[in-house]
């Protein structure tokens, strides 16, 4: 985690007191305004605490805030401020732009006592991130693990992002890291379905009243697992509208475009990995959602056809590359397992 200290103010003696004062306990690093202080950033990376000057000409201490908080949004700010300036600071510390405030003059004591303060703070912060996206990770992996883990299960959950990142950038349509998240689990309610279910699921034909019945059901389940997990409510929300997904329109906001560019990515996938052709595939998915305009279905025609999915090839273990996917486990001498069948390989 960082130590590194911004001072950023426009009285040269003030920052080189702090500087000799703090060194001894942090990397301290000194910036006469909000311009020095964005060459500061370049130089020496990010800064765990920054203290700012409130009074600074061309850019006021509020505004340089604003500036650097773009560039290090971890960052924790320190204000030092003048009798005067008290309503506009207060208003900044309630609003969360600044941790704590300080009346000038200070002495190098005071400062120091916050400065600390501020850095347990962005340490804590830093640990809970760091934790939050461990966890999150993990959980995502072991969903994803929970949809392709039964054998010959016509699923690639990797496919399926990289047909929504395809169709979104063939449509200009901007999608973010929801979307994608959403690609790798949409489908985990398939753990929770019966057996009949889901065999009933990725046999019967799609078009018909049964299979949708059953993929309303597992979009349903999806969303209610995944709602356990922190920071996930929006694609809580865009699984449930995925079953009645049909159309873009000029008025659709961007859960309801997600959600018809994964209904569409997902029976893409999951007909051509059948053997469908792109042509047949286009054609079952129009069925199945008859309002889709023209330039999503041109887009369609572009997407992979999965053809590549089904060739096999025996290779030396050190041909292997990042995205193949092994037919079999591949296994040391000792026999531990090192890449699942079925799972794309990772960079190592």
């Amino acid at each position: 985690m960082s130590n590194q200290i911004l001072f950023v103010d426009d009285d040269p003696a003030l920052l080189n007191t702090m500087k000799r004062n703090l060194s001894l306990d942090y990397k301290v690093e000194i910036a006469e305004g909000a311009e020095l202080a964005l060459q500061a950033i370049d130089s020496h990376g990010d800064f765990s605490v920054v203290v700012v000057d409130m009074q600074m000409p061309k850019f006021s201490g509020i505004e340089t805030i604003a500036m650097l908080r773009e560039r290090m949004p971890q960052a924790i700010f320190i204000m030092l401020t003048g009798n005067q300036d008290q309503t506009t600071v207060i208003n900044a510390v309630n609003q969360g732009r600044v941790f704590q405030f300080l009346n000038k003059p200070c002495q190098v004591s005071e400062i120091s006592a916050v400065i600390k303060a501020a850095q347990q703070e962005h340490n804590k912060q830093s640990i809970e991130k760091q934790l939050l996206s461990s966890t999150l990770a993990g959980a995502l992996n072991l969903m994803t693990d929970l949809i392709e883990l039964p054998d010959n299960r016509q699923i690639d959950t990797v496919r399926m992002v990289t047909a929504i990142e395809q169709l979104a950038e063939k449509m200009s349509i901007e999608i973010g890291w929801e979307e994608k998240i959403a690609g790798r689990i949409f489908l985990v309610g398939l753990s929770v379905l019966s057996a009949e279910e889901a065999e009933s699921f990725e046999k019967l034909d799609p078009t018909t009243a049964e299979h949708q019945a059953i993929f309303n059901k597992l979009c349903l389940k999806s969303s209610a697992m995944i709602r356990k997990i922190p920071r996930l409510g929006w694609i809580v929300e865009l699984l449930k509208a995925v079953p009645n997904a049909e159309r873009i329109q000029s008025s659709s906001d961007r859960r309801e475009v997600a959600a018809v560019l994964l209904r569409v990515a997902f029976y893409w996938n999951s007909l051509t990995l059948r053997g469908h052709s792109a042509e047949s595939a286009t054609s079952i998915i129009f069925k199945i959602m008859p309002g889709l305009g023209d330039p999503l279905m041109q887009a369609m025609h572009l997407l992979n056809d999965n053809k590549d999915a089904h060739v096999l090839s025996t290779m030396l273990a050190s041909d292997l590359r990042e995205g193949m996917i092994p037919h079999r486990d591949i296994a040391r001498t000792n026999g531990d397992t090192i890449a699942r069948a079925g799972k794309p390989l990772a960079a190592k």
